[in-house]
C-alpha cells in the first residue's frame, strides 16, 4: 500500500524542514511526499527543491499562487498513492503515522476515509483535538459518523486527521474548493456524506501548531466571515436531503458554527454586524444551550458576547 502525503508549501522555510524530518523519518513501506510549492517568494521552493533531489520519496511542484485548496487539488491530481492525507507545511506529524494507517486499514480491510486524533500545540500548551477520545477502531457509514458526532460536538472537520482513499476521492470527483477560507469546513462534511465506511482509530498522530500571522489567527475577519456565511448557507441545503435525525445534527452544528464566528469576530461591531442574519439562528437548534444561545444573539449580538465572555470567566 502507497501513502501519499501531499504537502502545500507557502513562505514556510523557517518551518518546513520539522515538516520534513518527521516525513522522511516515516518507517512505512511505501510513502510519496509530495512538495507543492503554492508560489513562494522566500526560500521555501528552493527548500522543496533541495529535498526532491536529495531524497527519492519527495516530489517537488511549483505552481502560481492560488491558496491552500488549490495546492492541495494540484497535490491530488499527482498523487499515486492508495490512500492520500494531508500535512500542513507548519506542522508535523509522528513518525510512525504511516506505518499505523498501513495497518489499521488493513484489519478493516479498506475504508473510504479513516479518522485519528492530532493535537493542538502553542508554544506554552498542547492538547487533544478530538473532545471525546476513542478506546478502540470503530467502522461505520460517513452518514452515521457524522450523527455520532455531531450529537456529541466531536466533529472534526480538519483534512489533515483524516486519510483518504485515492479512488474514492476520484469516484466522487471530490476536491477542495478554492479561493475561499474554511475550506475544510465546506470539504469535510461533503466527504463524509459520500463515504461508504468510515475508519475511526484512537490513535493520534498530528501535531497543529498555531502561530501568530497565520491565516487562522490573523486579524482581518471580513473574508473569514464571508466564507463561512456562505458555506453553512449551502450546509444548510445539504442538510434538508439528509434523514431527519442527521439533519436535525447538522443543523444545530451549523448553528454552533455561526454563533461561534459571532462571538470570536465580535459582530455587534460596525462593520460586521450588516452579516448576521437573525433569520438564520432561528429552527436549527437541537439542544437547550443552543435554544438559549441563538435566542439571546437574536435579542442582542452584544450582550450575546458579554454573556460569552462571562461564561468563560466562570469556568
Amino acid at each position: 500500500m502507497r501513502i501519499s502525503v501531499i504537502v502545500p508549501v507557502y513562505n514556510v522555510s523557517a518551518y518546513l524542514p520539522r515538516c520534513m524530518e518527521s516525513l522522511l523519518g516515516q518507517d512505512a513501506s511505501d510513502v510519496e511526499i509530495l512538495l507543492v510549492d503554492d508560489g513562494s517568494t522566500d526560500e521555501s521552493g528552493a527548500l522543496c527543491d533541495r529535498y526532491a533531489a536529495s531524497e527519492a520519496r519527495v516530489r517537488a511542484f511549483h505552481k502560481v499562487n492560488g491558496g491552500l485548496s488549490s495546492a492541495r487539488n494540484y497535490g491530488l491530481r499527482n498523487a499515486s498513492g492508495d490512500y492520500v492525507v494531508f500535512v500542513d507545511s507548519d506542522d508535523y506529524v509522528d513518525k510512525e503515522m504511516c506505518r499505523v494507517l498501513e495497518s489499521r486499514i488493513q484489519e478493516a480491510c479498506g475504508a473510504d476515509m479513516v479518522s485519528y486524533d492530532g493535537w493542538e500545540e502553542t508554544e506554552k500548551e498542547r492538547s487533544s483535538m478530538r473532545r471525546i477520545p476513542v478506546e478502540e477502531a470503530l467502522v461505520e457509514s460517513g452518514s452515521a459518523y457524522l450523527l455520532r458526532n455531531y450529537r456529541n460536538r466531536n466533529l472534526n472537520v480538519e483534512a489533515c486527521l483524516y486519510a483518504f482513499r485515492m479512488d474514492f476521492l476520484r469516484e466522487e470527483s471530490l476536491l477542495f474548493r478554492e479561493g475561499i477560507l474554511h475550506e475544510d469546513v465546506e470539504f469535510t462534511p461533503r466527504a463524509l456524506l459520500k463515504a461508504k465506511k468510515v475508519l475511526t482509530i484512537p490513535d493520534g498522530f498530528y501535531h497543529y501548531m498555531i502561530r501568530e500571522g497565520s491565516i487562522s489567527t490573523g486579524r482581518s475577519r471580513t473574508k473569514n466571515i464571508e466564507d463561512l456565511f456562505a458555506t453553512l448557507g449551502e450546509q444548510c441545503a445539504l442538510a434538508e436531503q439528509q434523514e431527519p435525525e442527521l439533519c436535525r445534527w447538522m443543523k444545530n452544528a451549523i448553528l454552533d458554527s455561526y454563533l461561534n464566528m459571532i462571538y470570536d469576530a465580535r459582530m455587534y461591531r460596525p462593520q460586521y454586524r450588516h452579516y448576521i442574519e437573525k433569520s438564520f439562528l432561528r429552527g436549527k437548534a437541537a439542544t437547550l444551550w443552543n435554544h438559549f444561545r441563538a435566542a439571546l444573539c437574536m435579542l442582542s449580538p452584544r450582550l450575546y458576547c458579554l454573556m460569552n465572555d462571562l461564561y468563560k470567566r466562570l469556568r
